[in-house]
């Protein structure tokens, strides 16, 4: 048995097992209490009776009447299962049920040492033996009886107190019953949920090991709509998402090593020939310049890599400072004049207005809109098109940079800002390209708060939109 199940068991048992003692010594409390309750309600009303059925008895035949006072008792012991003592203004025992010795018939007793004298009301409630008339303890009744302020003597109705125990202790016995049964129920219940719970639990539990240790193709099945089927749900897609990362970072990998394999090969051969003499002096100088750009190449490499590490810790410091948009996506165009000049693009900029200010990172805008334009310039045919524009929407600003070139299918444009991803078309296309400019620009972009848009449709080119905050 696991630990998570026998913790879950554990305490659900102990919640059931406190919840159904405290209901049951509740209830046994409850009931105890209304059945003395009620037992002594129904003697003091028949006293009442009785006292009334003696005053009857005593104004149709006096003093003399006792013998019918004596039926009448009779008949009411059987009805009540109690016995019956009248004593009279004397202290003499005159009447006793048919239970009760006969010696004490004509007895005194001490009412003084039964009765708390102090006490002025219709009946007394006495727990005892009666001065020793009974031989166990009794709960008894006693009501006094006066006609014309003239007192007569007073009945007591008495029940063994045993017998409201033994009485009391069969509820008890019942309640217990009930409440084993309810626990062995609940035991049940409460075992087979903690089941349906804990093993669900279990599994994720086990794949997110296999998870952790790099095997991203696990999953889970669970077939429910609760909260754990949403982890499981959760745990499946983060999987998915881990797995489909891997294979973009190992090929991002080995797209990588080619990179960089393939300009130090020819850098390497172009050196070594140039130190062996094999190339002509006159010719020395171009294949130069071919290493100088390979370095070069490299060199833009390395910091793509290298700005993709420090995004993090970029963003954790806030540089953002107030600037015009529109100056630096000019100062940015200037640095591609030589490029454009020799692919005869044509640059068109549109601006809302002729200085528009937001408070941004100056230092990650400039690499965005560097990024932006430089793969319009690299994707767009000789003779076409760029188009930039800067708009204004209430506190907003939107940025547009748009090309004609290839356009994107709609399956990569779903993956063209992942990390790792570089597609098939950039690879034949641009052999200088790492796969980390968009994603660096994405990157840029969320750290300020801000978002980005692709529109692209296949041969009618792409056009990117991000937002900046305007400063008031």
């Amino acid at each position: 048995m696991n630990t998570l199940f026998k913790k879950q068991f554990f305490m659900q048992s102990l919640v059931l097992i406190i919840s159904f003692v405290l209901l049951g010594a509740g209830l046994t409390r409850a009931f105890s209490s209304f059945f003395l309750e009620q037992r002594q309600e129904l003697l003091i009303d028949q006293s009442k009776k009785v006292a009334k059925t003696f005053k009857q008895v005593y104004f149709l035949e006096g003093r003399y009447g006792l013998l019918a006072l004596q039926n009448e008792i009779e008949i009411l012991e059987n009805y009540l299962d109690a016995s019956f003592i009248f004593v009279d203004n004397e202290d003499t025992i005159k009447i006793i049920s048919s239970d009760i010795d006969t010696k004490w018939l004509n007895q005194k007793i001490n009412l003084d040492k039964i009765i708390d004298q102090s006490e002025d009301g219709e009946f007394y409630e006495i727990k005892g033996t009666l001065d020793g008339i009974f031989k166990e303890t009794m709960v008894s009744i006693g009501r006094p009886m006066n006609i014309n302020e003239q007192y007569l003597g007073t009945i007591f109705i008495n029940t063994p107190v045993t017998d409201l125990l033994i009485t009391v202790e069969k509820s008890y016995q019942i309640i217990i019953l009930f409440t084993v049964f309810a626990i062995i129920v609940a035991f049940i219940l409460v075992y087979l949920f903690s089941k349906k719970i804990s093993l669900p639990l279990i599994e994720i539990n086990k794949a997110a090991k296999i998870m952790a240790s790099g095997n991203f193709k696990k999953r889970i099945y669970i077939n429910s709509k609760d909260e754990i089927g949403q982890l499981a749900t959760i745990l499946n897609d983060m999987a998915q998402s881990l797995d489909e990362q891997e294979k973009r970072r190992r090929e991002f990998i080995s797209n990588i090593s080619h990179d960089i394999r393939s300009p130090l090969t020819s850098m390497r051969g172009f050196l070594q020939a140039i130190i062996d003499g094999t190339i002509p002096e006159e010719k020395k100088e171009k294949y130069i310049n071919i290493v100088l750009e390979e370095t070069e190449r490299l060199t833009m490499l390395a910091n793509n890599i290298l700005d993709i590490n420090k995004l993090e810790d970029m963003d954790s410091k806030d540089r953002s400072v107030t600037f015009d948009i529109n100056e630096l996506i000019r100062r940015v165009i200037i640095s591609f004049e030589a490029r454009v000049i020799n692919k005869e693009l044509d640059i068109k900029i549109s601006f809302a207005e002729k200085e528009t200010f937001v408070f941004a990172d100056v230092e990650k805008i400039q690499r965005v809109v560097y990024n932006l334009i430089d793969n319009a310039i690299k994707f767009t045919e000789n003779n076409k098109s760029i188009f930039i524009s800067t708009n204004v929407k209430s506190n907003k600003v939107f940025v547009s940079i748009k090309d004609e070139g290839p356009g994107i299918s709609i399956e990569e444009q779903k993956r063209i800002f992942d990390r790792f991803y570089k597609s098939d078309y950039s690879r034949g296309k641009d052999k200088k390209g790492s796969g980390l400019g968009l994603s660096i620009v994405k990157e840029f972009i969320l750290s300020q708060g801000e978002s980005i848009e692709l529109k692209s449709e296949l041969n009618k080119g792409s056009e990117f939109i991000f937002t900046l905050t305007k400063s008031n």
